[in-house]
C-alpha cells in the first residue's frame, strides 16, 4: 500500500467534498434513523406499541398487581461489514497525468478534484445503496438473505429472519394479477386489519408498497369507482387514481382504515456479482403489501469500522462521515489507485412480530 497518487491530495480536502454527499435518495434513514452502537451486534425490544393496559381497582393496604412483560421479546442479531472498492488502472491515471501537465499542477482545478470525487462518491453510494436494499428486502419479505446470487464478495451465507407467525403472512381474497376482481377496500385491508388488532391490539397506519404493486392495486374495479367523482361514475369515464386521492380516501373512511396510508417505495438498485454481471430492482419485492403501525420502523446500527483507526506509518487517507469511511491509497505493482468505502451497519425492524404481509397475486403467503 502505497500514498495516494492523485496530486495535492489530502484528508482534508477529501473530507470537504465527502461532507457534501447525503442519504436523501434513500428510504432507510428516514425508516430505520442512524444509531451507533460500541459492539458488532444489535439488540433491541421488540416493539409492542399500542397495547392500552388498563390500571387495576384495589383496596387500600392491598398489594398492587404487576403487569406481565411476558408480550416483550428481545430481538438481536450480528451487524455485517459492508464494503465496496473501485480502481483506477494503468491508462486512467495515464490520463490523470495528462491533465495534471495541463493544469500546471494546480490541484485545485475542477477536473482534477472530479477526477478522484468520482470514485469517492461512487463507493459512498454502493454503502448506502446495500443498507437501502437490506433495509427494504427485509420488510417485503420478512427475512433478508445473502447468497452468490446477491452478493460478490466470498461470505459466509448472511440470512436473517424475522419468524413473523404465519398467521401474519397472507394472500388476498382474489389476486390483483389476474383480472380486476380484488377486493381491496371491503375484504383484503379490512382483514389485515382486523388480524392486527385481534392479535396484538395494533392499529396499522401505513402500508407499504412499490409502484408496480400499487398500479395493481388501483387497476382494481373496486379501487378506481370508489375512489371516483359522482360524475366519472355516471359517465364511466374512471381512470386509476393517484396515491393522493387514494390516500384520501382511505381518510375519508376513517372509521373502517382506522388512519391508514398508502406509503410507495420507488427506489431502484443495481447488484453487482463476482462476474460483472448486473441487475437491477426494487428491493421492495412485488406483489407486497407490508402493514406496521409506524412508518418508523427501526434503528440502522452501525459501529465505527476497525479500518478507520490511523496506524503509526499509516499512508492511506481516510474520511469518516456518519456510518461510512471512504480510504483512499495507490498500489504500486501493478499501478493503481484504489478507493474504499467501508461501513458496519444493519437495519434491524423492530416491528417486524406486529406487522402483517399480504401477497396480492395469491391467496395465500407463497413468498417464502
Amino acid at each position: 500500500m502505497q500514498k495516494s497518487l492523485m496530486i495535492g491530495l489530502n484528508e482534508r480536502d477529501m473530507e470537504a467534498v465527502i461532507h457534501t454527499y447525503d442519504l436523501k435518495p434513500y428510504y432507510y434513514p428516514t425508516l430505520f434513523p442512524l444509531k451507533e452502537t460500541n459492539f458488532l451486534t444489535w439488540k433491541m425490544l421488540e416493539a409492542q406499541s399500542g397495547l392500552k393496559i388498563a390500571a387495576d381497582l384495589v383496596s387500600r393496604g392491598a398489594t398492587i398487581p404487576r403487569k406481565t412483560r411476558e408480550t416483550i421479546s428481545r430481538i438481536q442479531g450480528d451487524i455485517p461489514k459492508i464494503t465496496i472498492s473501485r480502481e483506477k488502472n494503468e491508462d486512467e491515471l495515464t490520463e490523470y497525468d495528462i491533465l495534471v501537465a495541463m493544469s500546471a499542477n494546480n490541484p485545485d482545478l475542477k477536473a482534477l478534484v472530479e477526477f478522484w470525487a468520482e470514485d469517492t462518491k461512487f463507493c459512498w453510494d454502493g454503502v448506502a445503496a446495500r443498507a437501502e436494499w437490506i433495509a427494504l428486502q427485509q420488510i417485503s419479505l420478512g427475512r433478508v438473505k445473502f447468497s452468490n446470487s446477491n452478493n460478490a464478495a466470498v461470505v459466509t451465507e448472511y440470512d436473517v429472519d424475522y419468524e413473523i407467525p404465519t398467521a401474519q403472512k397472507i394472500g388476498v381474497d382474489t389476486s390483483y394479477t389476474t383480472g380486476t376482481a380484488g377486493k381491496p377496500f371491503t375484504k383484503d385491508f379490512p382483514n389485515a386489519l382486523k388480524i392486527g388488532k385481534t392479535l396484538y391490539g395494533a392499529t396499522y397506519k401505513a402500508a407499504f408498497m412499490n409502484v408496480d404493486t400499487f398500479e395493481k392495486l388501483t387497476a382494481q374495479e373496486e379501487v378506481y369507482k370508489r375512489c371516483a367523482t359522482f360524475i366519472q361514475n355516471v359517465t364511466q369515464t374512471n381512470d386509476a387514481p393517484d396515491l393522493t386521492t387514494v390516500n384520501a380516501y382511505l381518510a375519508k373512511k376513517n372509521e373502517f382504515f382506522r388512519g391508514l396510508q398508502i406509503v410507495l417505495i420507488d427506489q431502484d438498485i443495481t447488484i453487482e456479482l463476482a462476474d460483472g454481471s448486473r441487475t437491477t430492482s426494487n428491493p421492495f419485492d412485488d406483489d407486497v403489501i407490508l402493514f406496521s403501525e409506524s412508518k418508523l420502523l427501526g434503528n440502522t446500527y452501525w459501529k465505527r469500522p476497525i479500518d478507520a483507526k490511523k496506524l503509526e506509518g499509516g499512508v492511506a487517507d481516510k474520511v469518516m462521515y456518519g456510518h461510512t469511511l471512504i480510504k483512499k491509497y495507490s498500489n504500486e505493482s501493478p499501478v493503481q489507485e484504489i478507493t474504499e468505502g467501508i461501513a458496519n451497519l444493519f437495519p434491524a425492524w423492530n416491528l417486524a412480530g406486529r406487522s402483517v404481509l399480504m401477497q396480492v397475486n395469491a391467496t395465500s403467503w407463497i413468498k417464502n
